[in-house]
């Protein structure tokens, strides 16, 4: 009867120590689940502070490179005409402004 009991008192520390390993297992994932939600918090604050003032639906032709700068960032590359244009190439797209600096044309280049 002894050895019953002590087989008894085994078998639920085992399952106990189990459930108690899972349930730690859980609460470091949720843990891990709430600051992760929380970054994503923090880089959509960021984002909508930092958000494009100007965006693709209200590019405008005469825009100036310094509102579009503001908007778009640094451009990628850069490049100048003979006859004073500009244009300023962004991973996805390519303004070009005229020799005032002013919007000119837009593109969305071809994706491969």
């Amino acid at each position: 009867m002894l050895k019953k009991i002590l087989y008894f008192i085994a078998i639920v520390q085992f399952f106990t120590l189990n459930i108690m390993a899972e349930n730690s297992s859980y609460l470091e994932l949720e843990k891990r689940i709430e600051f992760l939600e929380m970054q994503v918090l923090e880089l959509k604050m960021k984002v909508n502070k930092t958000s494009s003032i100007i965006n693709w639906k209200n590019l405008k032709l005469g825009l100036s490179k310094n509102k579009i700068q503001a908007s778009f960032g640094h451009p990628d590359r850069k490049g100048k005409f003979s006859n004073g244009e500009e244009f300023w190439g962004f991973q996805d797209y390519t303004l070009k402004f005229d020799k005032n600096g002013k919007l000119k044309t837009w593109s969305k280049p071809f994706l491969n």
